[in-house]
């Protein structure tokens, strides 16, 4: 779970979907950049058997900020997010460098993933009844709980890992264990 403080300030949670629609046009453009550069890189990875480090570092970018948009949407962090500045979030994510990857299973990546996404699925649907719960929360008592923020923290941690396993970012399956992340940092496995 992440070290972030609890408290919320009641009138950015009211609003928070709207603030938070710059990001998502952000995000969108991101992504549409992103599905073809992800593809050049599948092919990439399968010929060199790495991803390439420009197309590494786009898709570890566009990773670190829409987990820091969905954390703080989700009411996990209190700290608007910054598309430039993704490192200094409490919500960090430290991408790992490149790796090799075996070919046979980049070639089978999107079948493997299935479980995965189907779970992560599952847990976007967890994610979205503990938003609806804490912002209930915040709105009252102008702070979410431990409880709901761990459970957030868990599920958005899950979408990350299974995201990352899907661009390449690491050949490390998503993994149900909860992270114990250091001070201010949210951690996926092989994310070290």
């Amino acid at each position: 779970m992440s070290r972030e403080p609890l408290r919320r300030r009641r009138l950015v949670v009211l609003f928070r979907a709207v603030l938070a629609l710059p990001h998502y046009v952000v995000l969108f453009v991101w992504a549409l950049l992103a599905l073809p550069v992800l593809g050049v890189g599948w092919v990439v990875a399968l010929l060199r058997g790495q991803l390439p480090q420009p197309v590494h570092r786009f898709l570890g970018a566009y990773l670190r900020y829409s987990g820091q948009v969905a954390a703080w949407l989700d009411l996990l962090s209190a700290r608007y997010p910054r598309p430039h500045r993704t490192r200094e979030h409490p919500f960090a994510i430290e991408v790992p460098e490149r790796e090799r990857q075996r070919r046979l299973v980049t070639l089978l990546r999107i079948p493997l993933s299935v479980p995965a996404i189907v779970l992560a699925s599952v847990f976007a649907v967890i994610l979205t009844t503990v938003t609806i719960g804490a912002w209930f929360v915040a709105l009252v008592l102008g702070r979410t709980t431990a409880g709901l923020q761990e459970l957030g923290t868990f599920c958005l941690r899950y979408h990350l890992e299974t995201s990352a396993y899907v661009f390449l970012l690491t050949s490390h399956y998503p993994k149900l264990a909860p992270a114990e992340p250091p001070a201010e940092q949210l951690l996926i496995p092989g994310f070290e």
